[in-house]
């Protein structure tokens, strides 16, 4: 480095600078007079009246039930084998009786071969072995050097951190008026519903026969 070393001022905190706060009017305005939804009580639907429609279809004529079956084996058909109409013509040979033997192995044929090296076959030299040449080591000069006097980093002793004071802002946020808690509560068995039975419209109808 050249010339002199100038380090860095020293800043002191500030708190920045808020932009105002601008407020628009509101170009928006209610007309008229402001009428809101009437209170309304609960009450139950209106169940739509049950309308049954008479039958239009009626069986005519006397009913018969299903006659009483018993069981009975049932009848299995009759085998019918019928006649062959394919006979073999002529005598019957079997196949003659066969023995082992090894199967016969071809011959072997060696073709001849037509391709011939052409001139005289030199074989490759015979070669020692000998270490490699190493290449000689070039140093080159530097040609940057420093320029002036050296100084190193003074000794630097530790020391404590400093620690920033705490600021605790007030609170603007305040509840208003009395302030109620929950009512205690006690358990308390639910109610249970009333059980209604309704009647049975479906009735048999005429004599009944087990």
């Amino acid at each position: 480095p050249e010339g002199e070393f100038h380090k860095r001022p020293d800043q002191t905190w500030a708190p920045g600078e808020r932009a105002n706060i601008v407020r628009r009017g509101d170009n928006l305005q209610p007309e008229g007079d402001f009428s809101k939804r009437p209170d309304q009580t609960w009450a139950p639907g209106e169940r739509a009246n049950i309308v049954k429609r008479g039958d239009n279809l009626q069986p005519e004529g006397e009913f018969s039930k299903r006659p009483d079956a018993t069981w009975a084996p049932g009848e299995r058909a009759t085998v019918v084998k019928r006649d062959d109409n394919l006979y073999p013509e002529g005598e019957f040979h079997k196949r003659p009786d066969q023995t082992w033997a090894p199967g016969e192995r071809a011959n072997i044929v060696r073709r001849g071969d037509n391709l011939q090296p052409e001139g005289d076959f030199s074989k490759r030299p015979d070669q020692t072995w000998a270490p490699g040449e190493r290449a000689n080591i070039v140093k080159r000069g530097d040609n940057l050097q420093p320029e002036g006097e050296f100084s190193k980093r003074p000794d630097a002793t530790w020391a404590p951190g400093e620690r920033a004071t705490v600021v605790k802002r007030d609170d603007n946020l305040h509840p208003e008026g009395e302030f109620h808690k929950r009512p205690d509560q006690t358990w308390a068995p639910g109610e249970r519903a009333n059980i209604v039975k309704r009647g049975d419209n479906l009735l048999p109808e005429g004599e009944f026969h087990k």
